[in-house]
């Protein structure tokens, strides 16, 4: 395995669209797959309002989000983590500039989302969240079998 040049992680984090946010609700970690934007300085994301992973951020922001993607046998695999603080987003313009990241990303048109943010602005139990990309790390295996160790 191999770390993964800030370059390496920019484009794996650009060319995958689902990752996985995990929180934490008191002493129990939680975590959701989801679909995300970036802009390059943050990460967009949202789950379900008022759904479990909305209390997790209330009452603590802080998060991991894990990308991942592997072959079958595991032989070759890419797997990024970034640890933030969750910023909650409630203001209109941030959730439509969230929301269009997500399509952008997704290939959709950048617009396709705006009757959300506009729906959700007025929501106090929206989950809409920008992470951080600064604190990021990535690992790389390039493939062949694994080998078992000598004992």
């Amino acid at each position: 395995m191999n770390k993964m040049s800030k370059a390496e992680i920019t484009t794996f984090i650009k060319s995958c669209a689902w990752g996985t946010l995990i929180g934490v609700e008191g002493d129990k970690p939680y975590a959701v797959e989801v679909s995300y934007g970036t802009d390059g300085d943050y990460l967009y994301c949202g789950s379900m309002p008022g759904g479990r992973m909305a209390r997790c951020l209330q009452s603590n922001p802080n998060v991991v989000f894990k990308i991942c993607s592997s072959d079958r046998n595991a032989e070759s695999f890419k797997a990024v983590i970034i640890e933030a603080k969750a910023e909650h987003l409630t203001a209109y313009e941030d959730i439509r500039h969230s929301l269009n990241n997500v399509a952008r990303h997704s290939g959709l048109d950048a617009d396709a989302l705006d009757p959300i943010a506009k729906r959700h602005c007025q929501n106090p139990g929206s989950n809409f969240i920008r992470i951080p990309l600064r604190v990021v790390d990535g690992i790389v295996r390039a493939g062949g079998p694994f080998k078992a160790s000598p004992e």
